[in-house]
């Protein structure tokens, strides 16, 4: 069985964006535990009635920035609404936060950008020499000689 090469780069791009998304789903969890515990504290403390709650602002961004992260893609057309919202929480959702760049965007940019620095010739010689190692593996492709490294810069 041959797997192409694009489909091996696709699997390897694909689980490198998700471990980069899990490692912020954790730092955010992370930071957002113990806030939640704060947020509870003053809710409690002032007598805030939900609409006014410190706690439901958290979860609200919550449930923003877990949108922006779409982890297991379960986010991929605006409409596509968290059941933990109440139809009055929809609202808060302009069209503007719904245009909103997420996760996934933003990884796809910065392939992009690397893309167009390889095939300009503006990566770092190191870097450069290490992602044709990578290229030439996946795609079997000939490894660039040690003149052809030497001159990428020129």
């Amino acid at each position: 069985m041959t797997d192409k090469p694009a489909s091996r780069w696709s699997v390897f791009k694909k689980l490198v964006i998700f471990q980069v998304k899990l490692t912020f789903d954790a730092v955010r969890d992370l930071v957002l535990s113990p806030i939640s515990f704060c947020c509870a504290l003053v809710d409690v403390i002032k007598n805030n009635n939900y609409e006014q709650s410190y706690f439901k602002k958290l979860m609200a961004f919550g449930v923003k920035t877990d949108m922006w992260l779409n982890l297991f893609f379960q986010h991929d057309s605006p409409t596509n609404k968290p059941s933990i919202q109440s139809e009055s929480d929809e609202t808060q959702y302009s069209t503007a936060d719904d245009e909103q760049k997420n996760a996934d965007q933003l990884f796809d940019k910065i392939e992009d950008i690397i893309r167009e620095q390889y095939a300009k010739g503006d990566l770092p010689i190191s870097a450069k020499n290490k992602l044709d190692g990578v290229l030439q593996k996946l795609g079997n492709q000939p490894s660039p000689s040690s003149e052809e490294r030497k001159n990428v810069g020129k």
